[in-house]
């Protein structure tokens, strides 16, 4: 079936050649394209479903949706999103069929939105923006104004919008409006193409888990002045765009202290508490990356280690005083070993399995310093690995698993595999998918070594809890 390619021109026709591995282009819709450009500057000219939903790997877009018509994302919640590295699937309100990682497709109608929660306090939520358009309108001196608004803020809370280039620099927080919302317009100097936006609970207030927040992303576009000045280096705009923040904040929210960054980072990372004059420094001036892994350490050692003390209290276990160490495995069996006596240890490894795998996983995984690419393989394997593991009590695992010459899924159950190879199926399903195909054209050329033997591990010494992330 012919379909709009990914990261085609829009009205122009494709079709995705299995033996070339491309997608190849009609010829009977590029000759016009020329023309209209030279006509109407405001064409767009990238779709925005790049990184979407893969069948095959092919570009998927609802056959029920023009890409013009108004939609409306709901931020699927059965697919975490609490990491910059974890893609994101949406539901649409009025189409069933659509998915994506990215939010790009609000940019084709002004009417569109996403909906999304704070399910807690603590909870952030990341979104996948690309923005490929630019470097096109950049080469028919086309200037473009992109703004992204925050909106629909629950009465009572205070919501925070920050945009990240692809390098993890931080470009761009929103600021009020005086309507109840809050919106920022990206810099016209940062040519990324690829941003995240975080949406996070500001000052300690309480988030509402009822309540939907909203994000709007608009374009104007008009004719560059190409005799002014091209300005400072990339590096110069950061650095003033950072010191105008700092000195827009608050005087009781501006950091006076001598630390730098990276001794701010280093002791969110440990744990010792945080006034809301370093927090608003490091959410200015260090990268996400940075931030992340600091705050991975931060909510480790302050919200769940203490959870997990007082939980193997209450299983009869004391063992404030004690060295352990704790390891994970893909499956989410865990391994207690150290000074303890064996019933205690099975007890442990009981107690962390049945209320704290997850937390254990996602606060590992995120304080690691793994590329992003890295990060969605061990995660993926354990995803496919888990869901196996208790869906079909183990009859099958990734080794059964193989992918034929039409892009279908095979090697499981005939009823499992049509839920995976159908488009209709949720959310869930569809993640599992695209991370079998991920991982399965990884394999053919590296092997699965290294992912299949992955195990994330923690020492215990007393009150104080170590991840190990060499």
């Amino acid at each position: 079936m012919a379909q709009k390619h990914p990261h085609g021109r829009k009205q122009e026709t494709y079709r995705y050649d299995r033996k070339q591995k491309k997608w190849q282009r009609s010829r009977t819709a590029a000759g016009q394209m020329k023309g209209d450009l030279e006509l109407n500057h405001i064409y767009n000219i990238t779709s925005p479903l790049t990184g979407g939903s893969h069948y095959g790997n092919k570009g998927f877009a609802s056959p029920m949706k023009e890409l013009n018509e108004q939609t409306v994302l709901v931020e699927n919640c059965e697919n975490k999103n609490d990491s910059y590295r974890q893609k994101t699937k949406y539901d649409d309100k009025t189409d069933s069929y659509y998915s994506t990682y990215d939010i790009g497709i609000l940019l084709q109608n002004t009417d569109s939105y996403l909906e999304g929660k704070l399910e807690t306090n603590e909870d952030t939520d990341y979104y996948s923006f690309s923005y490929a358009q630019r470097s096109f309108y950049e080469k028919m001196e086309i200037g473009t104004k992109v703004t992204i608004r925050l909106e629909h803020i629950p009465e009572d809370c205070d919501y925070d919008l920050v945009v990240y280039d692809t390098q993890g620099n931080q470009i761009g927080m929103a600021k009020d409006t005086g309507d109840g919302s809050k919106e920022l317009t990206l810099p016209d100097w940062n040519n990324s193409g690829c941003y995240t936006i975080k949406v996070e609970n500001h000052g300690g207030r309480n988030a509402d888990a009822e309540q939907p927040y909203r994000i709007r992303i608009t374009e104007e576009k008009f004719q560059k002045d190409t005799t002014a000045d091209g300005g400072q280096e990339y590096d110069d705009e950061i650095e003033k765009l950072h010191k105008e923040q700092y000195h827009s904040l608050p005087e009781d929210e501006r950091y006076t202290g001598t630390k730098t960054v990276e001794e701010l980072l280093e002791k969110k990372a440990s744990g010792k508490s945080m006034d809301k004059r370093e927090e608003a420094y490091l959410k200015i001036f260090a990268s996400l990356q940075e931030y992340e892994r600091a705050a991975a350490g931060s909510r480790m050692k302050n919200t769940w280690f203490p959870k997990i003390q007082d939980a193997l209290e209450k299983a009869g276990l004391d063992l404030r005083e004690r060295e352990y160490a704790i390891e994970m495995d893909l499956y989410g069996k865990i391994t207690v070993t150290g000074d303890l006596s064996e019933e205690e240890k099975q007890t442990a490894a009981r107690v962390l399995e049945e209320q704290f795998s997850d937390e254990l996983w996602d606060c590992h995984m995120q304080a690691s310093d793994y590329t992003t690419e890295e990060y969605r393989r061990i995660d993926a394997y354990r995803e496919i690995s888990g869901f196996l593991q208790k869906s079909t009590n183990g009859r099958y695992s990734w080794s059964d698993i193989s992918v034929d010459e039409n892009g279908k899924i095979r090697g499981l159950s005939e009823k499992m595999c049509q839920l995976l190879n159908s488009q209709e199926c949720n959310g869930r399903y569809e993640q599992l998918r695209d991370d079998i195909f991920m991982l399965y054209d990884y394999e053919k050329t590296y092997g699965m070594q290294g992912l299949s033997d992955y195990k994330v591990k923690y020492e215990v010494s007393g009150s104080n809890i170590k991840m190990i992330t060499d």
